[in-house]
């Protein structure tokens, strides 16, 4: 934004709970406004919930936001927020954030409202002591641009940590979801194939319990150590999240009752074309210590729970520390789409130069 465009205030704030509708309803109106969404569908609405989900956690610091509100009818109309991460790089961690749901009103766009957010955010996480910032990116979309100028601007180098090929999606009602998301005739026809959902056939799976927390983080920790770079879940936030409730959790006992594995999804809202459906997330798969056959069979029970929740179906982007062939054997499809992983390395730590495997929960 230039410096004689005196119409904007960019400002750091605090995020309060009596807030949240109006930055919900910003980061909804503007990804609806978005001319991929308006062709395409497929947007995410942010409901409070979302925004809950997304932003309340415990450990959410509340500090790191940003927004612009535009001077002459002190209306809100640009949001920046951020999820604060601890990354793990070969067992060394790290203090990061994401900045996330960067959103300009679709009529305050293309004036550098953007960049100037992505600079302010930037400036703030390194006065809050942060190591770095780091962001995914859609090729065909412009926050890649917008990040590479913040990057120019400020100094702080951005790197492409992980690049992913592929996401992942199983839709259990194809005409609900094609009310909001545009499908070519085949497409469709190769969904609807893949509806049916297998028969269970284990005695050792059934849904989380409060109590079995402790052994889910031990699962997820002993994940984070198997991997060159993960985001290292915190107790307290972990617990929180899966304690939500529009949380799906469903676990895998072995034959001495210890759960060795679990498959956690939360809900979002897919919009698009006038409609909405609700989805589900899918944030966490912890399947190494499973045969296919019982992973197989967990997608599957995971597929019955989310159809009693009213779920139209279940997408991610796919991060392959988890083997990919059970859930295809569930019905899950694997599509080409991709989607980079960038890093702001504000403090100039040692990235390696090649990484072979990355765990990355979502929320």
């Amino acid at each position: 934004m230039s410096d004689d465009n005196k119409d904007y205030i960019i400002e750091q704030f605090t995020l309060e709970d009596s807030e949240i509708d109006k930055y919900a309803k910003l980061i909804t109106d503007a990804l609806l406004a978005d001319e991929a969404a308006q062709e395409e569908g497929a947007t995410i609405v942010f409901t409070e919930q979302t925004f809950k989900t997304i932003f309340g956690g415990p450990t959410i610091d509340r500090r790191l936001f940003i927004r612009t509100i535009f001077r002459p009818t002190n209306e809100l109309v640009g949001f920046l927020g951020s999820i604060k991460k601890d990354l793990s790089i070969k067992g060394k961690t790290y203090n990061t954030a994401i900045p996330a749901w960067l959103s300009v009103q679709k009529a305050h766009q293309r004036k550098g409202i953007a960049k100037a957010m992505g600079i302010k955010i930037l400036e703030y996480a390194k006065k809050f002591g942060y190591d770095g910032g780091f962001a995914f990116h859609e090729p065909k979309q412009r926050g890649i641009d917008t990040s590479k100028a913040v990057s120019r601007e400020t100094g702080v180098p951005i790197f492409r940590l992980f690049s992913l090929n592929q996401f992942i999606v199983r839709v259990y009602d194809v005409e609900a979801a094609s009310k909001c998301i545009k499908l070519k005739w085949y497409e469709k026809l190769v969904f609807k194939l893949f509806e049916r959902i297998g028969k269970v056939k284990s005695a050792n799976i059934r849904l989380y319990k409060p109590e079995d927390f402790d052994q889910i983080f031990e699962l997820t920790m002993d994940l984070v150590k198997r991997t060159e770079i993960s985001i290292v879940p915190i107790y307290e936030d972990l617990k929180w999240m899966i304690g939500n409730p529009n949380v799906l959790c469903v676990v895998h006992e072995n034959n001495e009752g210890k759960i060795d594995g679990y498959i956690l999804v939360w809900e979002f809202t897919f919009a698009g074309f006038g409609n909405q459906v609700p989805f589900g997330w899918l944030d966490t798969v912890h399947t190494y210590n499973l045969t296919n056959n019982e992973v197989k069979n967990l997608a599957n029970f995971l597929s019955q729970e989310a159809i009693k929740k009213g779920w139209k179906g279940i997408q991610t982007p796919y991060i392959p520390y988890f083997n990919a062939k059970p859930f295809k054997r569930a019905n899950f499809i694997f599509f080409r789409k991709k989607l980079g992983l960038d890093l702001f390395n504000i403090t100039g730590f040692e990235i390696p130069e090649k990484v072979n495997t990355f765990y990355f929960i979502w929320r």
